[in-house]
């Protein structure tokens, strides 16, 4: 399958398998509470920032009076460069959001096609790696997240640095800059899942022989490759002084994850499935996330592991023999090696248990936590004499069949590595690397005790990963490479005709078991109140604040309310004191707070020390019977506010100089 197929493929499953958004892209999107609101207001925002200030686009118009507020959360610009013309033709944000939604599954499996290819992996397995990668829960069910979903451009940094690394071209690696730099400025998650790809790739292909030469590296990047790489390190700048300003830090708070969630998917397939296992049901309610990849894949990476590569297809079962001569001694050899690898187990077993019961004789009890989770506890060393004693005498029993050696051992070891390490074997390990890549990845992602995450959360740019879950992403990414290699050595066990038969009916097996449709969509549409289009007739600049405000201890109605007051802005696009982001300065904690009793004296003072100009005000906002008590102090005020415009049930009101209040007939 050619390349513009490929892609006419994934565009087409994106729009079936998240049907019915298709039908109505204008006025629904996938559900994401606030976080939806966030993303709609951030292409926008760039839309109008590429126009009228792309030197500053990251001083947006949110959290008045703070600067580079739009890197309080994910900047979106690398979406925005497709979301911008159909914002300015169309005039809709959600079309839009949509729109990037969509693409990114589509490239998702078109970068994972080209990098299976790249892989050395034929067009059939290149296409399931791509079916995988578009569509496994893990990524797919975080479409309606863009800042997760837009992690396209990794498969094909990936493709260009292993041309580059083959081939040796310039262009390669350049290109690979170029693909950097557009994931960088698409998702701040996927800039971190690349770097830690594309530092592994680098470190596999040295280890196998490659040689490192990074001053030859430098000189092949160039001028030209240092351009490319530029924007994605000018993006960086403004979450730095963030980081350095606002004291930004991740901690160990929140990271772990339901053990069910490896096991959760909204599927119809594995919520059947679910439903058959005691609790299963309840596992898929209580899931933080879903995990779960699916079964064919799994099967395939396992094929993977189990068959091995070659292109030559089997006999025909009925005409198959099994050799008469030298089936003991196959045997034989077979049982010797499964006796060395258990012999070996054991050795290392044993001066594992023998160093922990040393230890534990010295030093005494010893506990060993991860944050407030306890790994490892022991009152005696005991249990570890007996478990050496143990392993030992297991070890000792296997000596006439298997004896110790430990010198032949380290030698013959050394030998394999050498003819490991050359720079061919390294060209055609990819599936090795890519399982690796998965293994580490489902490694940072799982909770205590056995997450790597609490060793790594401190490491520069892990800061952008709210929840170290979300590296299920970069692991279905090595899963669909991993998957595609074992859908090409099973083929191969079949005659040529076949395979593209097989592929059909494997890439069905997959839709099926990722299909979850109709998925559930949400009405959205941004309209403006007449309040907000009165204010984009006034003269500019000006800063605006909105009221009512809900009860902060009501997370989801105050969020919301801050989205909408966010989507408001986009009428006139001047500055205002609301805004919703993964973080928030405890300058608006404190404002939102005194804006609840708005209107009164610390309220208005906070307000005019901020210049604001103009508050909006929202009659129907506010909850039935307290309207009218805001109104009476509204008149207790007026010499400090005055009635500007009055439009429907919005009212808009100037903020004058701070003076005393008057005094109530």
């Amino acid at each position: 399958m050619r390349g513009r197929n490929a892609a006419a493929l994934f565009a087409g499953l994106a729009l079936v398998l998240t049907w019915p958004l298709v039908l109505h892209p204008v006025t629904t999107m996938l559900p994401q509470g606030p976080d939806g609101d966030l993303f709609v207001w951030t292409l926008a925002w760039d839309a109008h920032a590429f126009l009228h200030q792309p030197l500053s686009i990251f001083d947006a118009n949110i959290y008045h009076p703070l600067r580079h507020t739009l890197a309080y959360s994910e900047n979106l610009i690398g979406s925005a460069l497709f979301a911008a013309p159909v914002i300015w033709l169309t005039g809709s944000p959600v079309l839009a959001l949509n729109l990037v939604a969509l693409l990114s599954c589509a490239l998702c499996g078109l970068g994972a096609f080209v990098l299976a290819r790249r892989a050395g992996i034929g067009p059939g397995g290149a296409v399931i790696a791509g079916l995988i990668f578009a569509f496994s829960p893990p990524r797919f069910f975080r479409t309606a997240q863009v800042h997760l979903a837009a992690v396209q451009w990794m498969p094909f940094a990936l493709a260009s640095m292993h041309a580059y690394l083959d081939e040796g071209r310039k262009r390669d690696l350049r290109l690979a800059a170029a693909f950097f730099t557009l994931q960088a400025l698409s998702s701040g998650h996927g800039t971190v899942f690349l770097l830690l790809a594309m530092t592994g790739l680098v470190a596999y292909r040295v280890l196998r022989g490659d040689p490192a030469a990074p001053a030859r590296r430098l000189r092949d990047l160039g001028i030209a490759g240092a351009l490319l790489l530029a924007p994605s390190v000018l993006v960086y700048l403004p979450y730095r002084a963030v980081q350095t300003e606002m004291g930004l830090r991740r901690s160990l708070e929140n990271w772990a994850v339901t053990p069910g969630s490896f096991l959760a998917s909204p599927t119809h397939l594995q919520a059947f499935f679910l439903s058959l296992i005691p609790g299963g049901s309840r596992m898929l309610q209580d899931a933080s996330a879903y995990l779960f990849p699916g079964w064919m894949p799994l099967l395939l990476a396992a094929a993977a592991l189990v068959l091995r590569g070659t292109g030559r297809a089997l006999p025909n079962r009925g005409a198959y023999q099994f050799p008469q001569k030298g089936g003991r001694e196959l045997k034989s050899v077979t049982v010797s090696r499964w006796l060395g690898i258990l012999a070996l187990i054991l050795e290392l077993a044993s001066l594992v248990f023998l160093a922990l019961a040393i230890a534990l004789t010295i030093a005494g009890p010893t506990r060993l936590r991860l944050g407030s989770t306890i790994v490892f506890s022991s009152r005696s060393a005991w249990r570890p004499w007996l478990f050496f004693a143990a392993a030992a005498t297991a070890r000792l029993a296997l000596h006439r069949r298997v004896p110790f050696d430990p010198a032949g051992r380290v030698r013959r070891a050394l030998d394999r590595l050498r003819g490991w390490r050359t720079p061919e074997r390294a060209r055609s390990g990819s599936v090795l690397f890519y399982a690796l890549l998965a293994l580490v990845s489902l490694w940072l992602s799982i909770g205590p005790p056995l997450g790597l995450w609490p060793l790594v959360y401190w490491l520069p740019g892990m800061s952008f990963i709210r929840v170290p879950s979300r590296f299920t992403i970069l692991a279905v990414l090595g899963l669909a490479i991993v998957a595609g290699a074992g859908f090409e050595r099973l083929s191969a066990r079949f005659a040529g005709r076949r395979r593209p038969a097989l592929a059909v009916i494997v890439g069905a097996l997959l839709i099926a078991e990722f299909a979850a449709i109709p998925l559930t969509v949400a009405p959205s549409r941004v309209e403006a109140p007449l309040a907000e289009r009165w204010l984009a007739s006034r003269p500019a600049p000006f800063v605006v604040a909105e009221v009512p405000l809900p009860d902060p201890m009501n997370a989801g109605a105050f969020e919301r309310r801050q989205t909408q007051y966010m989507l408001h802005s986009m009428t006139h696009w001047q500055k205002t004191v609301h805004g919703y982001s993964g973080w928030r300065a405890p300058l608006h904690e404190q404002l939102y707070l005194q804006m609840r009793n708005f209107p009164d004296e610390a309220s208005l003072r906070s307000l005019a020390g901020l210049g604001v100009t103009y508050i909006a005000v929202h009659t129907e906002l506010y909850p039935p019977g307290e309207w009218p008590q805001v109104e009476a102090r509204l008149e207790l005020w007026d010499n400090w506010l005055r009635l500007e415009h009055t439009a429907g049930t919005g009212r808009v009101y100037s903020l004058r100089a701070p003076v005393a209040p008057r005094s109530p007939d």
